[in-house]
């Protein structure tokens, strides 16, 4: 049986102090004063960046920066809009009142082995991380990113997600990510059911994820290190991927320790952004779609882990056959086919020209 996580009090803690694995930190725990004294000290780096899909997150992350505003400039050295869209549309000037923020157009800037993957989220925070390591020469091994979803509503949204995390980075050697997690008004449906098929899971590491209060949330923080040595997922299956390379220590995040002894978790309390439709339709992407590609990297993590198998040969595509009302006085409904596989793309420090940066900073 999984017992809750430990809480921590951050003060209470050397700064060496090995914590344990995905202790739980409360939000509001860091005084932002300590925390630039800190990074004033050591000279880290730290950038925040929101992968977006849409010009139409513009006006919500407007509001969103608003309410970080405080911390530009002071702890935060640059704000990132990780673009994945076609077009910009409004969004430049939506965010013209912060020029502390930039836009990264994805699409225009691929690393040479994503030039035939699919855009997803996944894709885009990668193809962003090569861009800062490659172009924008930010090589420091604790250099903090920190990557926020876009949707989030700003009534729920305060600095302390950001303070927090950074500065549990800052403040423990040994944490290279910190994970934001909280309470949906809601429910956050699928979240539910990723936890009942871990629980499932034969697997010490895979059940001790069962400790995190929230297991999807898109907001998390680590080290450029941490950043570097993590595998993805194209599109909506990379907090999933995530979560299982440090379950089952793909990382190699030090020597000698599991990497679940290097993420925490930030409790913010509640929290809500925009609820998928349940159901797809030919136009928009439903929580079905999303629950594919989830269950799939699932599946074949575990599966290509040893840990889970079929009698029969898997399918190696698998596409997923979703009945749709397109005639409401249709007497059958129509179909919507869609794959539901992600490609996974490896760790950044497999590249050749990441490594080399890399190395001439000693990392």
């Amino acid at each position: 049986m999984i017992s809750p996580p430990e809480v921590i009090n951050p003060y209470q803690w050397d700064r060496q102090a090995w914590l344990p694995p995905l202790g739980l930190i409360p939000g509001g725990s860091f005084a932002l004063a300590d925390l630039i004294a800190l990074k004033t000290l050591e000279k880290l780096p730290v950038h925040l960046v929101f992968p977006v899909a849409s010009p139409r997150e513009g006006k919500n992350l407007a509001r969103l920066l608003e309410k970080l505003r405080p911390l530009l400039g002071r702890l935060i050295d640059r704000v990132w809009v990780a673009f994945g869209g076609k077009k910009l549309g409004q969004l430049p000037q939506a965010l013209a009142a912060f020029p502390e923020v930039s836009i990264f157009p994805a699409r225009q800037a691929l690393p040479p082995d994503q030039k035939f993957t699919p855009l997803g989220k996944g894709a885009v925070m990668r193809a962003w991380l090569y861009h800062l390591v490659i172009n924008e020469k930010v090589t420091h091994p604790r250099a903090v990113i920190q990557f926020l979803d876009a949707d989030i509503r700003p009534a729920y949204f305060q600095p302390h997600w950001v303070v927090d995390a950074v500065g549990a980075l800052f403040r423990f050697s040994v944490v290279e990510a910190v994970k934001i997690v909280y309470q949906r008004p809601r429910g956050g449906r699928l979240n539910t059911m990723l936890r009942s098929l871990l629980a499932l899971c034969p697997h010490a590491g895979v059940q001790t994820l069962l400790k995190l209060a929230y297991l999807l949330s898109g907001e998390i923080a680590g080290t450029l290190h941490f950043w570097t040595s993590l595998p993805f997922k194209s599109g909506y299956g990379v907090e999933t991927l995530t979560l299982l390379a440090f379950a089952l220590d793909r990382l190699k995040l030090a020597p000698d320790s599991a990497d679940l002894e290097h993420l925490v978790q930030v409790y913010v309390g509640q929290m809500d952004h925009r609820h998928a439709p349940l159901t797809s339709t030919r136009r928009k992407r439903g929580l079905d779609q999303m629950a594919g590609n989830v269950f799939h990297t699932l599946e074949e993590t575990l599966r290509k882990a040893g840990i889970f198998s079929w009698q029969g040969t898997p399918v190696e595509k698998p596409v997923l056959s979703l009945p749709i009302q397109e005639d409401p006085g249709g007497k059958t409904p129509g179909w919507l086919e869609v794959p539901i596989t992600d490609v996974t793309l490896p760790p950044l420090r497999t590249c050749v020209e990441i490594r080399a940066a890399l190395g001439k900073a000693g990392l």
